[in-house]
């Protein structure tokens, strides 16, 4: 039987998770959870997996829409897995998910791990200038991960965290109207990359300016991509360094999020 990888990626960092996976466990399909709509499994898997970012200390909001709406088919019997990737602490982010799979579904995600990977929310901080370090150390601490993966391990998940849960919620709450303070300036050229690198399509060109839609996840890749730093946050991120996966190249995150 084949396996499939649910990811979340806004900058690449879960993608070349997936992809790394993927890799190891042999055929299958890797599929983003931008996608709108339920997802079906039309067949039997032998693994499933999600690779998700941690935002504000639990799940993104489109990764709880998608896995509310998933459906599973005849699969209850494969192997669940979950990676979240964080920068700072992944928080509630492994055990929501399995509290979302037992509650909606009724399954039991077998193995959930966090991963730390570069910490990239331009909008709150700038980024430490060690991109090649991190990246080694996250490529590092991933074999390990995959070797359980591949193994079928299984372990518990530690318990919800209600202050970070109560986080969490504030921020999913407010995380689509957060692109009312993102602001283009006039280094913009209307070239389009963020709106094919969105992958919730949250982005028009209109007179070759980007339009925001209010439907934000707060992945910042429309300000990490842009080759112009032409998108900013407020008054927040204007000269702080921008960072992108180095193993993704946008055109195949723009691909595979359109897809």
């Amino acid at each position: 039987m084949d396996n499939i990888v649910f990811y979340f990626s806004g900058t690449g960092n879960c993608l070349k998770v997936a992809k790394s996976i993927l890799k190891e466990l042999g055929t299958g399909e890797i599929v983003s959870m931008g996608k709108p709509g339920s997802f079906f499994l039309e067949k039997q898997y032998d693994t499933i997996g999600f690779v998700y970012p941690t935002y504000f200390w639990g799940l993104p909001k489109k990764v709880i829409e998608f896995a509310e709406n998933l459906k599973t088919g005849s699969n209850a019997s494969a192997y669940f897995y979950s990676v979240a990737t964080h920068g700072g602490s992944a928080g509630n982010s492994i055990y929501q998910l399995h509290e979302l799979f037992l509650n909606k579904h009724g399954i039991k995600i077998n193995y959930g791990q966090k991963l730390r990977m570069f910490s990239n929310y331009v909008v709150m901080y700038d980024m430490v200038n060690k991109v090649k370090e991190i990246t080694a150390k996250s490529d590092e601490d991933l074999v390990p991960i995959i070797n359980s993966i591949k193994k079928r391990e299984t372990n518990n998940v530690n318990k919800l965290t209600k202050v970070l849960a109560f986080l969490n919620k504030w921020f999913i709450k407010k995380v689509w109207t957060m692109d009312s303070d993102y602001s283009v300036n006039s280094n913009c050229t209307g070239c389009g990359i963020c709106r094919d690198i969105c992958p919730v399509k949250n982005i028009d060109i209109k007179n070759d300016r980007p339009l925001f839609n209010h439907k934000c996840e707060q992945c910042v890749a429309c300000i990490q991509f842009c080759p112009q730093t032409a998108i900013n946050y407020k008054n927040q991120t204007q000269k702080r360094r921008r960072y992108t996966n180095p193993g993704i190249d946008y055109r195949e995150l723009s691909e595979r999020n359109n897809a």
